[in-house]
């Protein structure tokens, strides 16, 4: 008996990828008794998985022979003024991916992982999604299903095929199938060719062309687009040097904007407001947040070295997570940085600036 234990989030459970697998395995290898389980809540990041313990346990409790850990789709993600973008795998994907393959190895699994695709607006970052899998991969002796690579070459080949959702994001049914074929040929080492096309409902010739490319791409050895180098990532917003800050200095009220929340949901730019008194060697009074027609109002309490300010506000309606706020004075003007890690352990920057109100 064959038992696979899916880590991941709704690109595993759309269109149930572990499910259409084991119809694979059905026809394949008859006679192989093959059992899944998947762990996949919406928007999970491995990092969430191993907070919240319930993989884990999963991982220890059953007899498991192969344990896929699917990150989620933009490697943890990180925000940067409200534009989503591949999160830095060093600090999210990395560790969280080195714990599970570690917890799955101590008991007796064999972790594969599980390469997911880029978004249908950036192509171009499948680059680092394929290095970021590959190089753990090598690094932690894994399995690799290259999915992402077969939906690239597929992009490629046949621009018109439709992989995608709606959302330019999930798969399509085309798309799980594809999966599918990767993950087959990854796991037992040999193509997926002669599956039967019924498995999804899709055209023969759709199909057999898609078990080519997957069969193709999961038995490459090595995988040619592995020698491509990552493509950069975005720079983060930084302070400028300022003017030196004292709390009279402070006094007030102050208007703005911060962009730090999803522009797609039209949350940012939002107005930001400060009220503000001098207290000892800080500044204290009020933050307030209007977005989307909706206003929120925070107590802070602005700490002062040299020529920043600094405070943080807890955000417990969308975030839910504390926000850390810094600013230097410059042309009559703070403008500043904010950050935050969200649930998911995913970080998120922005910037704002806000001037003194007309008297």
């Amino acid at each position: 008996m064959t038992r696979v234990l899916f880590i991941g989030n709704s690109y595993t459970s759309v269109n149930d990828l572990p499910g259409m697998l084991a119809d694979f395995v059905k026809h394949r290898v008859p006679g192989l008794p093959f059992i899944t389980e998947a762990i996949a809540p919406g928007g999970a990041t491995l990092r969430s998985h191993l907070r919240q313990g319930v993989a884990s346990q999963r991982i220890h409790e059953g007899d498991w022979q192969y344990v896929v850990l699917q990150e989620q789709s933009q490697l943890g993600r990180m925000h940067i003024d409200g534009e989503a973008f591949l999160g830095p795998p060093e600090a999210i994907f990395f560790p969280a991916v080195r714990q599970l393959v570690a917890q799955a190895t101590a008991a007796g699994a064999k972790p594969l992982l599980y390469m997911t695709w880029s978004r249908r607006k950036d192509l171009s970052a499948q680059g680092l999604l394929t290095h970021a899998y590959a190089r753990m991969a090598t690094e932690l002796g894994a399995d690799l299903a290259p999915v992402g690579v077969a939906w690239e070459r597929v992009r490629r080949e046949r621009p018109s095929l439709e992989l995608y959702a709606e959302d330019g994001s999930h798969p399509a049914l085309a798309g799980t199938y594809l999966s599918a074929c990767v993950m087959f040929s990854s796991l037992f080492r040999r193509p997926c060719l002669g599956a039967p096309v019924p498995l999804a409902s899709l055209p023969e010739h759709l199909a057999r062309y898609l078990q080519q490319v997957g069969s193709e791409v999961a038995l490459a050895d090595p995988l040619p687009e592995l020698t491509v180098p990552p493509p950069p990532l975005p720079t983060l917003p930084s302070l400028s040097p300022g003017e030196p800050l004292v709390p009279a200095r402070l006094a007030g009220r102050w208007s703005g904007t911060l962009s730090l929340y999803p522009k797609e949901q039209g949350m940012s730019p939002a107005i930001l407001g400060l009220a503000l008194v001098p207290q000892g060697s800080e500044a204290v009074g009020h933050a307030r947040l209007t977005m989307r027609g909706r206003s929120a109002e925070a107590p802070v309490h602005v700490r002062l070295d040299g020529d920043t300010a600094s405070f943080s506000i807890h955000d417990g309606s969308f975030l839910e997570a504390q926000v850390e706020f810094r600013a230097t004075l410059r042309d009559g003007a703070l403008q500043g940085v904010a950050s935050a890690e969200d649930p998911q352990g995913s970080p998120w920057y922005g910037t704002w600036t806000v001037r003194p109100d007309a008297p």
